[in-house]
C-alpha cells in the first residue's frame, strides 16, 4: 500500500487544487497541537458521494462547537467537494474534509478566523474487506468514551479520536481487529473505536442510545431502513455482561459500511444462525443499494437523528 503522503493526485486546500505534495501548512498550527480539528470521512460510491450534505452539516456543526470560523456554508461546501470529486474522477473513494485553526497564534484558544480547510481523497473499497464473511472480531478497549457533559459528542473533532487510537492499538496487540468502547460507567456499551454497534434479537434490533456514542450517519440510515423493512429497532442500554445473549452483532459506520461481529472477547456469535441473517442480509442490501443510488431514502427519524442546526 502507497503511503497517504506519496501519493499522485490533487488535494483542495484554501480554495485551490494544489498537487499532493504540496500541500503543507505550518507546523505550529494550533489544530496539531491542541486537538480541535473538525473532520469528516466521505464515501464515494460510481463517482457520487454519499450523504454529502449531511457530512458537510455535521462539519459545519464541529467547527461551530470549537469556535472555528469555517469560511464556507454548507451549499458552499457541497459544491466544492462535488466538484473535486469530479476533477479527481473518482469510482469508490474515500474523501477526508478537515478545517483547523493555522499558526497565527498558539495559545489553549487560539484564533477563531485563522481558519485552514482541506479536502483530500482517494480510491478505496472498504476497510476490513475479510470481515464481511469472517466477521470482526473484538477486543474491549481500556479506556471508555468520556460523558457528554466532558465533551461534545456529536462533534467530530480530532481530540477525542485519541480514544479511539489507543483502543484499537490495544486490541490489535491482542489480536483481535477492534475494540468495543464502554460508556462512561464502564458497565454499558457505547461503540466501536470509529463505528457504531447493533445487536441482534428475535428478529430485532438493539443499539446503545447516542448519550455516549456518536449518533453516525450510517447509524441513522440503518435505523431508518429497518423501520422501512419492518425490523424492530430498540434503542436501549446494553450492558457489556449481556452482549452473549444476543443472536449476533454487527457495525455501521461510514468506512465500515455494515459488517457482521464474529466474536467480541471469547463469546463468538454464529454467523450463519437464521436469526442474525434473516436481519443482516436485507439492511446490507439495502444499504448497498442506497450507496450505489439505486433506492431513494427512508429518512431518518426525528428519534434517532442528531441535529447539526446552527441553533
Amino acid at each position: 500500500m502507497i503511503p497517504l503522503h506519496l501519493r499522485d493526485g490533487a488535494i483542495w486546500l484554501d480554495g485551490r487544487h494544489v498537487a499532493w505534495p504540496e500541500a503543507r501548512r505550518h507546523v505550529l498550527s494550533h489544530g496539531l497541537h491542541y486537538g480541535t480539528a473538525a473532520f469528516e470521512g466521505v464515501r464515494v460510491y460510481d463517482g457520487r458521494p454519499f450523504k454529502l450534505r449531511e457530512h458537510c452539516e455535521r462539519l459545519a456543526y464541529s467547527c461551530r462547537t470549537v469556535g472555528i470560523a469555517l469560511p464556507y456554508g454548507v451549499d458552499q461546501l457541497v459544491a466544492e467537494i462535488e466538484a473535486y470529486a469530479e476533477a479527481c474522477r473518482f469510482g469508490d473513494a474515500y474523501i477526508r474534509p478537515i478545517a483547523w485553526r493555522g499558526a497565527d497564534a498558539l495559545g489553549i484558544v487560539g484564533r477563531s478566523g485563522d481558519c485552514h480547510l482541506a479536502v483530500a481523497g482517494w480510491e478505496w473499497s472498504g476497510t476490513h474487506p475479510d470481515a464481511a464473511e469472517a466477521g470482526l472480531s473484538l477486543g474491549l478497549g481500556p479506556w471508555r468514551r468520556p460523558a457528554p457533559t466532558m465533551w461534545p459528542l456529536q462533534a467530530k473533532l480530532s481530540g477525542l479520536y485519541a480514544i479511539g487510537s489507543m483502543n484499537t492499538a490495544a486490541a490489535r496487540a491482542e489480536g483481535f481487529d477492534d475494540a468495543l468502547v464502554c460508556a462512561p460507567d464502564g458497565e454499558h456499551v457505547a461503540e466501536l473505536t470509529g463505528a457504531n454497534i447493533f445487536f441482534v434479537r428475535d428478529g430485532g434490533l438493539v443499539t446503545p442510545p447516542a448519550d455516549s456514542a456518536l449518533d453516525g450517519l450510517t447509524r441513522q440510515e440503518i435505523v431508518a431502513l429497518a423501520s422501512a423493512l419492518s425490523i424492530r429497532v430498540e434503542i436501549a442500554k446494553v450492558p457489556l455482561a449481556g452482549v452473549a445473549a444476543f443472536d449476533g452483532a454487527f457495525a455501521t459506520g461510514t468506512a465500515y459500511e455494515v459488517v457482521p461481529v464474529g466474536r467480541i472477547g471469547a463469546h463468538r456469535y454464529d454467523l450463519g444462525s437464521r436469526d442474525l441473517r434473516r436481519v443482516l442480509g436485507p439492511l446490507r442490501d439495502a444499504y448497498r443499494e442506497r450507496t450505489r443510488g439505486r433506492m431513494s431514502s427512508p429518512g431518518c427519524s426525528a428519534a434517532s437523528r442528531a441535529s447539526f442546526s446552527s441553533s
